[in-house]
């Protein structure tokens, strides 16, 4: 009796055998995550780089579709992160990485791609590397403590290979056990860098919200009558997107500012 992997196998031999290409890539991406469950990383590996070479040469997959077609040529992140893990786990650099891609793209090629072999590798290079430093800062901030602090060249690199969100959690995490007005220095500077590289009308409320009551907190926490000013504006608009269960909170510091300076 076959088993689930030989039977998907047959189904991707099959779309292949029609040029239905998007449907092959779909089911090589599901036997990419069953062998990874299996705990075959390294087969994984393999095949999430050629899901990502289909997915870079804009392999349509919707119904009705066939072929490529620029407009679809972007990765998957999901696709990336994984080979980003193949890549820190074989512990291989842009050579060894380079053989691989090389391997799998002569074993997987088609003439219908259009775009070249080097194209796509530069691609391929440059986002995987983007995902691998992006997964070496997860693991060390799980290794300082979650409110502990990167360098400062670590928090750039940070913000720049995360989404917006993942920023603003970052905050949410490096100030969790601070006192409002009473943040360290070092914590300052650091969110500051975060907060400022995220713009709060991208996000939805709740998290807008979390943005502006953050950036209140610093401001607090600076000297002066201009830091207070400044941390009000932000509790206000925080005040306009909070959630209910922020709101007192985020009210009592509007009470509190407006009273001390005189509003």
């Amino acid at each position: 009796m076959a088993g689930p992997l030989s039977d998907l196998s047959d189904e991707a031999q099959q779309y292949a055998e029609r040029d239905q290409w998007g449907r092959y890539r779909n089911v090589r991406y599901d036997t990419a995550e069953y062998v990874r469950e299996e705990g075959e990383w390294k087969r994984a590996g393999f095949l999430y780089l050629e899901i990502l070479i289909f997915d870079l040469q804009g392999v349509m997959s919707a119904p009705g579709t066939k072929g490529f077609h620029e407009a679809y040529q972007s990765p998957m992140p999901s696709v990336v992160r994984e080979v980003a893990r193949f890549v820190l786990r074989a512990d291989i650099g842009e050579e060894e990485l380079r053989t691989v891609y090389d391997r799998v793209a002569e074993q997987t090629w088609l003439d219908a791609f259009p775009r070249s072999k080097t194209d796509v590798w530069t691609e391929v290079l440059s986002l995987v590397a983007e995902q691998r430093d992006a997964l070496q800062l997860e693991k060390k901030v799980e290794a300082l403590g979650r409110d502990r602090l990167l360098s400062e060249a670590e928090c750039k690199r940070y913000v720049e290979c995360k989404d917006a969100y993942e920023v603003v959690r970052r905050v949410e995490q490096i100030l969790e056990n601070e006192s409002p007005g009473q943040i360290p220095k070092a914590k300052q500077e650091r969110a500051r860098v975060y907060l400022a590289a995220v713009d709060p009308d991208d996000l939805g409320n709740r998290w807008k919200a979390k943005v502006y009551r953050r950036a209140g907190e610093v401001m607090l926490s600076s000297n002066g009558a201009q830091g207070k000013k400044k941390a009000l504006k932000y509790f206000e608009k925080a005040l306009d997107a909070v959630d209910r269960d922020e709101v007192a909170a985020v009210e009592r510091h509007v009470k509190h500012l407006r009273r001390e300076l005189g509003r």
